[in-house]
């Protein structure tokens, strides 16, 4: 049996910030966070990220899983600011702010899930996994943690999206301890094999 594991931290309100994609319970822009993580002359961690904005560290991740399964959306928001910036300085307030667009018509607040993760007591134990793949989060986090593997080359090892692994890391943030204990029992049998003690 399957049961999805929804990461929830991302919404839209009415009235806030334009109607566009924000962290529940900061009100915090999405593209913000996108924008610093895409800023290849500095670089900054996700941890970083999460400081600058005081945000944790599954809503950023979350975002980044956000962005990389909207990227249109997403990079359409950054290319308006850009836009409104250049405008600010050329030609002044007035042409910066027709430029922007219009706000997202809601009449209630919607929650963005990010229906990434799932578990399926067939497969793993009902280990969580990467939806639609074999690949658990465990694996996305051995890579990422343990070998200090990117989030780009886990993608291309594992054959997955970079919204996927964002929301893997969302989701092990968010669950850390039973990720880790996961990751510790299987430690523990690899000893115990190598030592002779188990042989399956």
């Amino acid at each position: 049996m399957k049961t999805i594991e929804s990461i929830n931290l991302i919404w839209r309100r009415p009235g806030c910030r334009g109607g566009r994609a924000t962290l529940i319970g900061r009100g915090l822009h999405v593209k913000f966070i996108v924008r610093d993580y895409l800023d290849t002359d500095h670089y900054p961690s996700p941890e970083t990220i999460a400081q600058r904005y005081v945000a944790t560290l599954p809503q950023v991740y979350a975002a980044l899983a956000y962005y990389y399964e909207n990227k249109s959306e997403i990079d359409a928001e950054l290319a308006a600011d850009d836009t409104f910036n250049k405008l600010l300085e050329t030609q002044g307030p007035d042409a910066a702010i027709e430029s922007l667009p219009p706000p997202i018509d809601l009449d209630e607040p919607v929650i963005e899930s990010l229906r990434l993760i799932s578990r399926d007591t067939d497969r793993h134990l009902g280990s969580p996994c990467i939806d639609g793949t074999s690949v658990r989060v465990a694996d996305v986090v051995l890579s990422w943690r343990y070998r200090d593997v990117v989030p780009k080359l886990i993608a291309e090892k594992y054959d997955l999206t970079l919204g996927q692994v964002f929301g893997a890391l969302a989701y092990y943030h968010e669950r850390p301890t039973e990720i880790d204990a996961e990751i510790e029992y299987e430690r523990y049998l690899e000893g115990r094999r190598e030592a002779g003690l188990v042989t399956a």
